[in-house]
């Protein structure tokens, strides 16, 4: 597809990203807190015994008790929609490239004003991880736009073969235009009696038919294929064909008003997934979003989402320096930065951090309603505690963290904890694979050890309890996998422990004694 000629003053009229209207609101800038709070906020503070080094205690007064539910409906609503340009919460930095959200955005703004203004036709491919701002950047791009384009969604996860794909175009594209496009036998809705969706849905032969009309409708189209790599698992892949080919063959000043396909996946390699024939006929056009890059930049876009600003009529110049306040010394705790740190290690999928937010009141049900609000950040503020604290945020990060891979660690006997020490040491020599009276052996040397040599505690010597053969061969059963083998004794049938040393250790540190400790150190 030849480029378009652009004159002078097309070039003057070229946007920016600052030009293009986000669904956010400004975010301020917030400079590091000071140690200590100036004096005139810390006499704003002090009847909630607020300390420099402490956040926020105690109950609230009666008159910023709706301040309160007015700040938590702003968090709420800026979860939704969290901040899309991730340069715009963290300091300038004059030394790197742009965000990759802010070239995404800049470029899919001038795609479709080209489609919008001009009655080109384009295509594109947005590609990047989940909760990167993909579906934000396009419906950002499309409230921009000069003049409202008939935009037509399609979800891979939903239409699932080009049939139902066609259906669904005639469908959205007659309400938008109050036109139909298909026979009234077509598109009459199935009845209860119907078994098969097919019986009402167009033959295939009618797509390419359906397609070729889009550029001539009174306003310009916009596709979304949502999850493209899915369409692009159809056979033949007629659909993509036929799309990618009219936006090719559209052109400027021919009676058409243009229409622009933009396919949104997750998946890198989706252009490899197309056919030969396919691909010719796309733009060649992929843009890229990404998720944040550093951990301040998480911290960051975590502050913009706590202090949202409330709407005008609920204002308060004393609540909003209270709250602001409150959340540098949530934001400053150690223990908080430690929290988002493990999690950004994780996953930086924003969903996340709106999900530890918010909490898991939708995710689970129990009988206690209590239980499912003190699982939320936001939603367990209360007038008695009306500020985030650590235990809130921790409650709701390990409520998203996967359970334990062996609960039952937790509450060991002292045997068990002989016997996973011993196999650590057994897989630390090269053997992962062992018997019990190996473990066996290697727990009496040690007790022999220990009594040798024992720990000294306060004037007194301990050492490790003995314990008989017969417990340890009762209590091995559960902790260990048994590995079957023909004409062999149970005594010496061959096992493997299912707990790592990651595990072990914890367990060890948590509820065992010197002497394990130190056995358990020796195993390198």
């Amino acid at each position: 597809m030849l480029p378009t000629p652009v004159t002078p003053a097309q070039k003057n009229k070229t946007r920016t990203v600052e030009d293009i209207a986000l669904p956010t609101t400004p975010v301020k800038r917030h400079s590091p807190s000071p140690a200590r709070p100036p004096l005139a906020k810390r006499a704003k503070l002090s009847h909630l015994n607020v300390s420099p080094s402490k956040s926020p205690r105690g109950v609230l007064p009666v008159e910023f008790h709706a301040c309160l539910n007015a700040q938590k409906r702003a968090v709420l609503a800026m979860l939704q929609r969290p901040p899309l340009q991730f340069s715009q919460i963290e300091e300038e930095h004059d030394d790197e490239e742009p965000m990759a959200n802010e070239v995404a955005l800049q470029q899919l703004d001038d795609l479709l004003r080209g489609t919008v203004e001009r009655g080109e036709g384009n295509s594109c491919l947005l590609i990047g991880p989940r909760s990167s701002g993909k579906t934000r950047i396009v419906e950002t791009v499309l409230e921009s736009q000069s003049q409202q384009p008939i935009v037509i969604r399609l979800s891979g996860n939903v239409q699932t073969t080009d049939r139902l794909a066609m259906r669904e175009i005639a469908r959205q594209a007659a309400v938008q235009t109050g036109s139909s496009f298909l026979a009234d036998s077509d598109v009459s809705d199935p009845t209860d009696e119907d078994t098969e969706v097919n019986l009402s849905l167009p033959p295939s032969s009618h797509l390419p038919a359906l397609i070729s009309v889009l550029p001539t409708l009174k306003r310009p189209t916009i596709i979304i294929l949502d999850a493209f790599d899915l369409f692009a698992l159809h056979p033949r892949q007629a659909l993509l064909y036929c799309l990618l080919d009219t936006a090719q063959s559209c052109r400027v000043g021919d009676g058409m008003n243009g229409i622009a396909v933009i396919g949104v996946t997750t998946r890198v390699d989706t252009i490899n997934l197309l056919e030969k024939r396919v691909k010719s006929r796309f733009s060649g056009r992929i843009l890229r979003t990404a998720s944040p890059r550093r951990l301040s930049e998480w911290i960051a876009m975590a502050r913009t989402i706590l202090t949202m600003p409330v709407s005008d009529g609920d204002t308060n110049v004393e609540w909003s320096e209270m709250w602001s306040d409150a959340v540098e010394q949530f934001l400053a705790e150690r223990a908080t930065e430690n929290l988002l740190n493990d999690t950004f290690a994780l996953t930086r999928d924003v969903a996340m951090l709106n999900r530890i937010m918010v909490g898991s009141c939708a995710l689970h049900r129990r009988e206690s309603t209590d239980w499912l609000i003190q699982m939320s950040t936001i939603l367990s503020l209360t007038p008695s505690k009306p500020f985030p604290t650590l235990a809130q945020l921790k409650s709701a990060t390990l409520e998203q963290r996967c359970p334990p891979r062996l609960p039952f660690l937790q509450s060991l006997s002292y045997p068990c904890m002989c016997l996973l020490i011993a196999a650590v040491h057994t897989r630390t020599s090269g053997h992962d694979v062992f018997t019990f009276e190996m473990l066996h052996e290697m727990f009496r040397e040690q007790v022999r050890t220990s009594s040798a040599a024992p720990v000294q505690m306060q004037g007194g010597s301990v050492g490790m309890m003995k314990c008989s053969r017969e417990i340890l061969m009762a209590v091995r059963l559960y902790i260990f996998t048994f590995v079957p083998l023909p004409n062999i004794a149970k005594e010496f049938g061959k096992y493997r422990c299912m707990a790592d040393r990651d595990d072990v250790k914890k367990v060890i540190e948590k509820q065992g004694g010197t002497n394990l400790k130190k056995w358990f150190s020796k195993a390198k």
